[in-house]
C-alpha cells in the first residue's frame, strides 16, 4: 500500500538539497544532521497518542532502511524543537540513532502548530478523535473555514464536517474510537443520539452484544420509536367522515325513531332532529333526557 502524498505546504518544506553538516546559521532551510539529543518535541505537538506497536514497527524500519524522510525542526534557545515528525525522532532514539536528518525552518509558533497539525493530518496512522482535534485547532485558532481547511489538507468539506462531529460523542465513545473497539460507522450512527448519557447506555450494549454498525442503527431506530410512543391517529377530514357520519345519522334515527340529520363543519357542525308533531316532540324529549 502506497502512502498519501503529502500536501504542498509539507512537501515545501523539504528542498532538493544535498546533506551537510548543520549550517553556521541554522535558522537558514535547508536538509541537515542534527544529533539526536539536540532535539526535543515541539509545544505545538498535536497529537496525544504514540502507538506502541506502530512505533516499534517504525523503529525496526529505521534500523533497516534508515530515516527516509527527515523531520523539520525550529531553533529554539537551548536546542531544537521538532515541528513535524515526533514519531521518526522517538523511532529513531530507540533505533539507537545519534544523528537524524532535519530541515531547520523559521517559523513562529503559530506557524509551526499549524504545519504540525497539516502534517499530522495527512498521517495515515493518526486516529479519528486526534483528526477530529486537529480541524477544530486549524478552526479555531487559526480562523479557518471547513472549506479552507479541506483544501488545505486534499479532502472534502463534508468529510471534515462530519470529523468535527465527532467530538460531540461522550468521552467513553471517544477512547473506543481512539483504542480501535468501535470505527467511524458506530460513530455516525451514535451521533443521532442527543445526550451524554444516553450515548454511554448504547455505547456498552454495543460493546457487550459486539453489535456491528447496522445493528446498531436498527437499534437507535427501534429505542427512538419506542420513546417517541404511538403515533396519535390522525383525525379525519371532512371528506372521510361521510361513511361515518352516515352510521351515526342511522343509529341516531333508529334510537329517536326519527329522521336525523348530522351536518359536520371544519369546528363543530350541526345535528338536526325533526319531528312531526307535540307529541312527538315530548317523545323525542324523554328518550334524550332520560
Amino acid at each position: 500500500m502506497t502512502r498519501k502524498a503529502l500536501g504542498k505546504g509539507i512537501n515545501a518544506l523539504i528542498p532538493n538539497f544535498e546533506m551537510e553538516d548543520a549550517p553556521a546559521d541554522p535558522g537558514k532551510a535547508g536538509m541537515v544532521e542534527l544529533l539526536i539529543d539536540e532535539i526535543s518535541p515541539g509545544a505545538t505537538q498535536p497529537r496525544k497518542d504514540f502507538n506502541d506497536e506502530k512505533l516499534q514497527e517504525l523503529e525496526h524500519s529505521i534500523r533497516e532502511n534508515g530515516i527516509i524522510q527527515p523531520i523539520v525542526v525550529q531553533k529554539r534557545e537551548n536546542g531544537y524543537a521538532i515541528i513535524c515528525g515526533e514519531r521518526r525522532w522517538r523511532a529513531s532514539k530507540k533505533a539507537g540513532l545519534k544523528k537524524i536528518p532535519v530541515v531547520i525552518r523559521e517559523a513562529s509558533n503559530t506557524e509551526s502548530l499549524q504545519l504540525a497539525l497539516i502534517e499530522n493530518i495527512h498521517r495515515q496512522d493518526l486516529n479519528p478523535i486526534e483528526e477530529a482535534q486537529a480541524y477544530k485547532r486549524l478552526s479555531q485558532e487559526f480562523g479557518l473555514t471547513q472549506d479552507i481547511i479541506a483544501r488545505r489538507v486534499g479532502k472534502n468539506r463534508a468529510t471534515i464536517a462530519n470529523y468535527l462531529r465527532l467530538l460531540k460523542l461522550s468521552r467513553g465513545f471517544q477512547e473506543d474510537l481512539i483504542c480501535g473497539r468501535l470505527t467511524m460507522g458506530h460513530a455516525r450512527a451514535m451521533l443521532a443520539l442527543k445526550t451524554e448519557q444516553e450515548m454511554e447506555e448504547v455505547r456498552r450494549e454495543v460493546l457487550n452484544r459486539n453489535m456491528n454498525v447496522r445493528q446498531l442503527e436498527f437499534h437507535i431506530q427501534q429505542k427512538k420509536s419506542s420513546e417517541a410512543g404511538p403515533r396519535p391517529r390522525p383525525r379525519p377530514s371532512i371528506a372521510q367522515k361521510d361513511i361515518f357520519i352516515k352510521d351515526l345519522e342511522k343509529e341516531l334515527q333508529r334510537h329517536l325513531g326519527t329522521k336525523v340529520a348530522i351536518t359536520p363543519a371544519k369546528k363543530g357542525g350541526k345535528l338536526v332532529v325533526l319531528y312531526y308533531s307535540i307529541d312527538d316532540l315530548n317523545r323525542i324529549r324523554d328518550m334524550i333526557i332520560k
